[in-house]
């Protein structure tokens, strides 16, 4: 996986305001890191939502819902760095559509104990037959699992 990492820096990101305008920042969802688009590779067939994913380079946004956040799987290219002109690549999530979303799973969400300052993505409880993807960032943890297919 390659994102950016924010610091929550004393911030409420998850408080009574509406954090998921602040998170994504003028874009329709959060592209689930800092600044590039938040970008997962995978090497064999996974299965996340009951969908078989191929292997490839994927963007990971988030739809950050009052309850459930959903985890999308897109197609979409990500663009290094930010060029107005480039239509077929996103920065970010800005100009992020719907159209070339590969799944969408409901992720499941838990208040922790401590406060994680930096976001991080982590691949938990890791077997031969899968596993989980998680995002730890202040005392929340969102996560959905996923099956290996060989």
């Amino acid at each position: 996986m390659r994102y950016g990492r924010p610091i929550k820096r004393g911030r409420d990101l998850f408080g009574p305001s509406d954090y998921a305008e602040m998170l994504n920042d003028g874009a329709p969802v959060w592209r689930a890191g800092a600044n590039v688009s938040t970008r997962l590779n995978i090497e064999v067939p996974i299965v996340l939502g009951g969908k078989t994913i191929q292997p490839g380079e994927y963007s990971l946004f988030i739809d950050l819902q009052p309850g459930a956040w959903i985890l999308i799987v897109s197609s979409w290219a990500a663009q290094t760095t930010y060029d107005v002109n480039n239509k077929n690549a996103l920065f970010g999530a800005y100009d992020y559509t719907p159209d070339k979303d590969v799944v969408r799973v409901p992720m499941t969400r838990a208040t922790l104990p401590y406060s994680f300052d930096q976001l991080s993505w982590q691949f938990l409880d890791m077997s031969d037959k899968g596993g989980t993807l998680a995002l730890l960032w202040d005392r929340q943890v969102a996560h959905v699992s996923f099956e290996l297919r060989r």
